[in-house]
């Protein structure tokens, strides 16, 4: 009899290790990080941040496609700081509304304009070196 007794309870202390999971289908936050070029950013570092928390909700690594998903459980302006090694990185903030959906940024990919402005400054400088060459050889002629 004592023997089945030790038997129950080593029985039951084997099934407290025992790892449970839940599979849901809830709907996720998920960004995407690339650089212009081909370069990705896949394993590399990131934090969340909940609205007015300075406690990272999440820590971890971008997947091997570039990602971070989180999955939000308050509505409000949420942070997703990436980083890599090298010094690169970016932070992202993200509206979630009540229903726990994020608000979608169709701006937040804008390379055309950045080239452009780069374009700008750089026809400005070159005007400017080209406008003071000018007046210095009239101040010569005259």
């Amino acid at each position: 009899m004592k023997t089945i007794y030790l038997l129950v309870i080593f029985t039951t202390l084997l099934f407290s290790h025992n790892l449970n999971h839940t599979i849901s289908k809830e709907q996720s936050v998920v960004v995407s990080f690339s650089f212009s070029q081909k370069d990705d950013f896949s394993f590399q570092n990131y934090e969340v941040y909940a609205p007015n928390s300075e406690i990272p909700f999440a820590v971890g690594r971008s997947d091997a496609l570039s990602r971070v998903s989180f999955l939000p459980n308050i509505d409000g302006k949420w942070k997703v700081k990436a980083f890599s090694e090298d010094g690169h990185g970016k932070i992202v903030d993200i509206e979630v509304g009540k229903d726990m959906q994020a608000q979608v940024d169709t701006n937040s990919n804008n390379t055309l304009l950045k080239a452009l402005i780069g374009l700008m400054i750089l026809l400005g400088i070159f005007g400017l070196i080209y406008i003071k060459k000018k007046d210095n050889k009239n101040e010569k002629m005259q």
